[in-house]
């Protein structure tokens, strides 16, 4: 066998193949006893009949293709080994020609990572976590708008009141809604600033009509420093009447006694959300850093894939909530090549992330210990509990079936490099708790996971079918 190779794309080579010319002879002679077998030639056993016969009643093409079908699994082994590549997934040989036979296979390649000196790296820690009065009071305030005792009104409208309404927005000569039924709460956290403060003394059925401009730094892009004008048709003014924030209330809304344990209580979970949020900022940033100082390259089928994962996490989300990505895209006027587009810099993004994680781990010998990874099972079987409910364990089944566990694994895998690596960075990483080397029976982090995962996060989430199964080389 002859095999030639050329660059065609980062980490993706094409081959050109010529088998041995013997070997394809004899898969052809195997090929037309198949077809004489399967459709018997008068005046022959099944089987038997000449080649000479089978070629004038079939055509030399025919058999061809049906010995190529044959002999594929064994020509593409024998090309990779020929080459001396290791490919990043299966593809199909394409016949180039018959005369003489020539066939070629693009192969995208493993990718390839080349991590920066990241001994020299460093990142300052997130500041001490902290919660005021403030942020409880604010969080009480909150909780008593939701028990709060609502009455219509027949007065101008007042800061702290609930309106019924019809809203129509519209910016550059777009509308973005049209009489859109709508309660709104008057109160300082209508976005946009200046919202509410233009309602202030409306009538019911009166309409306030005025334009607001948002902040150029708004999360929505759309409307970063964009004018917009409004018209508001106030209907039912209602008056929201606050519960006293004393003892009674506090038993009304949980199982405390007091308003102080309320208020511990609401502390706790302040400073347990934001420390979560820091630590997840700091491992996003020392994954950032990690990125920066590597030299990263993967095949476009890597980031293709990547791409497909998020979209089918999606879609599984969409049913599970009864909708469909065929009525998501029809509701946002788009195709699907267009939410390909919108998802790759962040499927992108989180491909590098992965790519390095997985190379530091290795560096670093880290592996999960017994402990680590039952820790990782239960945790996901308990979030497959919670999230099934009496189907969990069928959907844990099938997620089994479907190469979760090794997922899980993975996750658990990476979340413990990211940790580490966040810790060496922040200058807090214990060095005497060395790890050893990653057993050879455990799983190995050989390529990276196509997971709707962020690995700055100390969370788990897996798919429920993580293994792809490789196509069959065979002859288009």
């Amino acid at each position: 066998m002859k095999v030639t190779t050329e660059i065609v794309g980062t980490r993706e080579v094409q081959l050109t193949i010529e088998p041995d010319e013997q070997t394809i002879q004899r898969a052809m002679r195997q090929a037309a006893r198949d077809i004489s077998r399967q459709r018997p030639i008068a005046g022959f056993r099944p089987g038997k009949a000449p080649y000479a016969m089978v070629e004038r009643l079939y055509g030399r093409e025919t058999i061809l293709h049906e010995a190529l079908h044959s002999v594929a699994p064994d020509i593409y082994e024998e090309a990779l080994r020929e080459a001396n590549i290791e490919p990043y997934e299966q593809t199909l040989l394409d016949l180039e020609s018959e005369e003489p036979l020539v066939l070629k296979l693009n192969v995208p390649l493993m990718p390839k990572i080349e991590l920066g000196d990241y001994s020299e790296l460093s990142i300052e820690p997130e500041p001490e976590v902290a919660v005021s009065d403030e942020d409880i009071d604010e969080q009480i305030d909150m909780l008593r708008r939701q028990h709060a005792e609502i009455k219509p009104v027949n007065r101008p409208l007042q800061m702290g009141d609930r309106i019924a309404a019809l809203l129509s927005r519209t910016v550059d000569g777009e509308v973005l809604e049209r009489n859109q039924e709508v309660e709104i709460d008057m109160t300082d956290a209508v976005e946009p600033e200046g919202f509410a403060e233009a309602l202030l003394g409306a009538e019911p059925n009166e309409v306030r009509e005025f334009s607001l401009t948002f902040p150029e730094d708004h999360p929505d892009e759309s409307l970063a420093g964009k004018t917009v004008e409004y018209r508001v048709a106030v209907g039912e003014v209602r008056e929201v009447v606050l519960p006293e924030a004393d003892d009674e209330f506090a038993k009304t809304v949980g199982d405390y006694e007091t308003l102080t344990e309320l208020r511990d209580a609401i502390a706790e979970q302040l400073r347990a959300q934001r420390q979560e949020q820091a630590e997840m900022n700091e491992r996003r940033r020392a994954i950032e850093a990690l990125v920066e100082t590597a030299e990263i390259e993967y095949p476009e089928a890597a980031l293709e894939h990547e791409i497909d994962h998020v979209l089918e996490q999606q879609s599984r989300r969409f049913a599970q909530m009864g909708f469909t990505m065929e009525n998501y895209l029809r509701m946002r006027e788009m195709s699907e090549e267009d939410l390909r587009e919108e998802v790759r810099a962040d499927c992108e993004r989180n491909l590098k992330q992965r790519l390095v994680l997985v190379e530091y781990l290795r560096n670093e010998g880290i592996s999960l210990s017994e402990e680590d990874a039952t820790e990782a099972f239960s945790r996901y079987t308990n979030s497959m509990l919670s999230a099934y409910g009496e189907d969990a364990a069928q959907q844990l089944r099938e997620a089994v079936q479907g190469g979760a566990l090794d997922a899980v694994y993975h996750d658990a895998l990476l979340n413990k490099a990211s940790k580490h690596l966040t810790d060496r960075l922040t200058g807090t990483l214990d060095e005497s708790e060395a790890e050893e080397p990653a057993s050879e029976e455990a799983p190995a982090a050989e390529e990276p996971l196509a997971e709707d995962q962020d690995t700055t996060s100390e969370g788990t989430e897996t798919t429920e079918e993580q293994a792809e199964e490789s196509a069959d080389a065979s002859v288009e």
